[in-house]
């Protein structure tokens, strides 16, 4: 077994170092990818609430909304100009195609979360992980030594900082993904309230054809 660790020595000893330099590069990644995903779900959100004052009051008034082109940057600016370039369409299918539209919309609302999600909960693995390797290289210079010096005392110390490292990681990681993901949750949210007044202009457009 010593044998086994003395020749294995070299190589755990570049697999800690690798790891430590991982467990770095996600501590600088996760703020990153936070920051950018809070941008483009900004991006994404936009003035929702301008949008329903604007066709509640058409529902309330009986008025017309002047046409979108669309394009807009938000998904209310999207949905609106949607919803009122297929003002032709019946309620029901203008609700089915404007809840697809939605979809599509999550998926790019989501976008991130996964990978933060991911890096939150291995993390504290890959710290254990650089742990229990440190360990054995102490082991295994504690075996060319012969005792257990303050050389090898100072590696498995090192050693515990992977664990550290690990947990510095992950628990943002968690709390940021977790911010993200409410974030996400009130932008639908919001999308679905404006997705329902369109659908309630569009009841109400038919029913003035009707008589």
């Amino acid at each position: 077994m010593q044998s086994t660790l003395v020749q294995l020595g070299p190589m755990l000893h570049w697999i800690e170092l690798s790891l430590h330099a991982l467990l770095v590069g996600l501590m600088i990644a996760v703020p990153v990818l936070f920051i950018q995903r809070l941008r483009a779900i900004r991006t994404i959100a936009g003035n929702s609430r301008h949008w329903v004052d604007i066709f509640s009051r058409s529902l309330r008034e009986n008025a017309e909304v002047e046409c979108l082109a669309d394009g807009g940057r938000s998904l209310p600016e999207r949905l609106s100009a949607f919803a009122l370039s297929h003002q032709h369409l019946c309620p029901d299918a203008l609700e089915r195609l404007l809840e697809a539209r939605e979809i599509e919309e999550r998926h790019e609302l989501e976008k991130g979360l996964g990978i933060l999600g991911t890096i939150g909960s291995n993390a504290p693995f890959v710290g254990l992980t650089g742990t229990v390797l440190g360990i054995l290289s102490a082991f295994q210079q504690m075996g060319a030594a012969g005792q257990a010096g303050p050389q090898v005392m100072g590696a498995i110390a090192a050693a515990l900082v992977a664990t550290a490292a690990g947990l510095l990681v992950a628990i943002p990681a968690v709390v940021l993904h977790n911010i993200l993901h409410a974030r996400v949750s009130w932008v639908l949210e919001e999308s679905r309230q404006l997705r329902i007044i369109l659908v309630a202009r569009s009841l109400q457009a038919t029913v003035k054809e009707a008589f």
